[in-house]
Formats: structure tokens, sequence, C-alpha cells
């Protein structure tokens, strides 16, 4: 059996046991299937690579998959050095092919980059059969993975990165590898000359740009904070942000604290209802929610809930005056949430 275990594939990748044959890279995650192949790729080429030995192919795009297949794999270099045939999105179809060639022994390396695989899927029952083919499963990473990737990113550009920076930057990533991979990269070229990385930098360069701007825009409501909220309201109207999308978002962060306040004026503490509020709160905007929960008295958010209603009747009435309304509805809240 030639099966790699997900925890062996590292070792693999650091010492491959094959100088020829077929490997077989799959799974869920296509970027990081992506990534080991270009590192498996690199390995073989070796320092002076002759890039005539290189070929790649995109499976659907040919006409006759594999006859070409089996020809690439089978011509021998013109100058010499390893030939490396690289087929990208492969498919069950191209089973029996692989079969053939991994009973040849061909010369050339091979690289088989598929989607996710069952064991019951011929493309990976067949590699996994062959003595001279390899299959190296590519897994979704976890938080911890994830953030070992980070670091080591960040330590070999000798970057150095806040810790409440480093947090925010996993929050707003998913699992995947290549985003991450280029998210971090932006991320460390920005920084080349401070070597250094802050929170502001995190959410300026890799944030949901529209997603923070709108909370930026309840949270200076709900602070008190006038020429704040002024501001953001011009910077995401400049950025394009519709004027419905913001009082929808600010009613429903209003209408969420009538909900926590009389929730607290029960017993619960701040910690709690911050702590279990779904969708979670970030914890760059935990103390600002507290301090809304806690100021913010329930004749005031009703009165600040029906001044966005009003708002956003307003805004139907007249799109060509939805800003001014916008604008109007939230720099008077600001102003109730500054007098108290």
């Amino acid at each position: 059996m030639t099966a790699l275990k997900a925890r062996d594939v590292s070792g693999f990748l650091n010492k491959p046991d094959l100088r020829s044959g077929i490997i077989l890279i799959y799974g869920p995650d296509a970027g990081r299937v992506r990534e080991t192949t270009d590192q498996l790729q690199k390995h073989f080429q070796g320092k002076d690579a002759d890039p005539m030995n290189l070929i790649s192919l995109q499976y659907a795009d040919l006409d006759n998959a594999d006859a070409t297949i089996e020809t690439e794999a089978n011509t021998t270099s013109m100058f010499g050095g390893q030939r490396i045939v690289r087929v990208r999105s492969a498919t069950n179809a191209l089973a029996p092919t692989l079969e053939r060639l991994a009973a040849e022994d061909v010369p050339a390396i091979i690289l088989i980059e598929a989607g996710n695989l069952t064991p019951k899927d011929n493309l990976r029952k067949v590699m996994e059969k062959a003595k001279s083919a390899r299959a190296l499963p590519c897994f979704a990473d976890d938080a911890r993975s994830l953030d070992q990737l980070m670091r080591e990113m960040f330590r070999e550009n000798q970057v150095q990165i806040d810790n409440d920076a480093l947090q925010a930057l996993k929050d707003q990533l998913g699992n995947d590898r290549q985003i991450t991979r280029s998210e971090v990269e932006k991320l460390i070229l920005f920084a080349a000359q401070s070597k250094k990385i802050t929170l502001e930098d995190v959410i300026n360069l890799c944030g949901d740009n529209a997603m923070l701007a709108l909370d930026e825009i309840i949270d200076s409501a709900g602070t008190g904070h006038v020429q704040k909220l002024d501001q953001a309201l011009s910077r995401a109207f400049d950025s394009g942000i519709h004027s419905s999308a913001i009082l929808t978002r600010s009613l429903m962060h209003f209408t969420w604290l009538r909900t926590q306040r009389a929730k607290m004026e029960e017993g619960t503490s701040l910690d709690q209802l911050v702590n279990s509020a779904r969708p979670p709160i970030h914890f760059s905007r935990k103390a600002k929610v507290q301090t809304q929960i806690r100021t913010w008295s329930s004749g005031n958010l009703a009165t600040a809930c029906t001044r966005i209603y009003d708002a956003i009747a307003q805004t139907r009435k007249n799109a060509s005056l939805d800003i001014a309304h916008t604008r109007q509805a939230l720099l008077a809240i600001a102003t109730i949430a500054a007098r108290h």
C-alpha cells in the first residue's frame, strides 16, 4: 500500500521516496492541494531547472487526455534532467491511464491534482495500490496548523506581529491554506521596512471592509461619538455602502441591545451577555458593546429603534434623500448616547 496518512505528508514532502512515478495529491482544500503540488514540483525540478522539462496540463481542456498524458510521461528530456508532468483537476476517468503508467515504470514524475476523493474513488484506489505511486491527502487546516503556518511565515521574514493582531488575523481568515498564505504574504510585504504588524494594520489590510465600516458606524452611534460617526458615515458612503445596509444593520444592533439591556436588568452579567452573543462579537468590540448595554436605558433604546424605523420609511418614500435621512437619524441617536 502506498497511501499516506495526513500526518505523514509533511515527512514525505521533506524527503520524497520516489525518483520517478506518479504522485496523487487530493483533498477538499484546493489551496493546500495546489501548495503541496507546488512544493513537490520545486523539489523535483531542483535549483537549475530547465523550464522545458515541465509540462503543465489542465485535464478538462485536453481533447485526448489519456493519450496526451501517456505521451508526455514517456517522452525523454531533450537536454537531460527530470521531466515533470503536472495534471490539474483530474477525475476518476484518468484512473485506467494512470494504472497503465504505474505498471510501465515511466521515467517522469507525474503530479496529479484532484479534488476530494473517497476510498471508493477509482483514481485514489489505483494510486494507493501501485508501488510506483503515492497518494497524498490534503485536508483543511485546523486552527492549530494555521496558527503554526502564520507564525512560521512571520518568523522566516523577521516580522513581529502583535498578539492581538495575530488573533484578529486568525478570526478574519477561513481555513483555506492558500488564502491564509496570501494574506500573510500581503502583510509581510507591507511590513518590509518596519518589520512590525499591528492590529490596525490587520484591520486595514485584511478585514472585511464593509462589515468593519458598519461596525464602526453603529459603535460610534451607540457610544455617543458624534464626530467619529460623521466621519465613518462619510467613508461608508464614499466607498459605495448603501444607506439601506447601514440602517438595517443599525436596527438589528439596537434591537439586540434592547434585549440585552432587559437581560442585564434581570441579573445577567455583561460578560455573559457579550460572550454568548451569536454571531460572536469580535474581541476588539466587546468593551464598546458592554458600554452600550450598560449606559443605554430601555426607554432610550426604544426611541433609537423608532428613529431608525422612521428613517427606513423616509428613504423608501424618497430614495434621493436616503443619505441625508440616514445621517440625520444616526447622529440623533449618537447625541442621545452622548448625553448619557
